[in-house]
């Protein structure tokens, strides 16, 4: 009986001192984890990276700091991988090299960032008091009731004649020459 409870000390005093070695080999500088952290889940990532769609309207060639990443068609979309820590550049140039879109994305951490290039658009806001006619180049666009906003959607790089009519009688109440002449959303209110 007395080399049975001998035993029993000695295993348990051994306990502590195996868990530590358990740990010591598996903190070895040899040793990986065969979890795979690096995945295409858009939500968790061990880099950071940043996600690129173009809805221009034309072929585009994606820039990072001035070096060309890719070329996307209209529609679609494309990653860039392994991007470090740091404020990037990011650009977006047509088949004939004209950059239709420059912006800066501060990458803080390590996790998905997004770049989204589409058409420039203008907001068109109602506060004159009564229902509006929108032309825009000529064109009739819309009505819009007073207090409302509507969006004039994916409109070229130029200028563009923007005229407000009353609905009942058509007659001219306010009119504006908007110059697009960068990738952003513009914005005209009736007063």
């Amino acid at each position: 009986m007395r080399d049975t409870m001998n035993k029993a000390r000695i295993l348990k005093s051994s306990l502590p001192l195996a868990g530590i070695m358990v740990l010591l080999a598996l903190s070895l500088p040899g040793c990986k984890s065969s979890t795979n952290t690096n995945t295409d889940d858009t939500t968790t990532t061990a880099q950071a990276r940043i996600l690129v769609s173009n809805t221009y309207g034309q072929t585009l060639e994606i820039l990072m700091d001035g070096a060309s990443q890719f070329t996307l068609t209209n529609g679609a979309s494309g990653t860039i991988k392994e991007v470090s820590v740091a404020t990037h550049t990011m650009e977006a140039k047509i088949a004939d090299g004209t950059i239709i879109d420059t912006t800066t994305i501060d990458v803080t951490q390590l996790t998905d960032y997004s770049y989204a290039i589409d058409r420039p658009d203008i907001n068109v806001v109602n506060s004159w008091g009564e229902t509006l006619r929108i032309y825009m180049d000529g064109v009739f666009q819309f009505t819009i009731v007073d207090d409302e906003n509507r969006w004039l959607i994916a409109v070229s790089l130029a200028s563009h004649f923007l005229k407000a009519t009353r609905a009942g009688d058509d007659s001219e109440v306010a009119s504006i020459t908007i110059n697009v002449t960068q990738n952003k959303d513009y914005s005209w209110t009736i007063q």
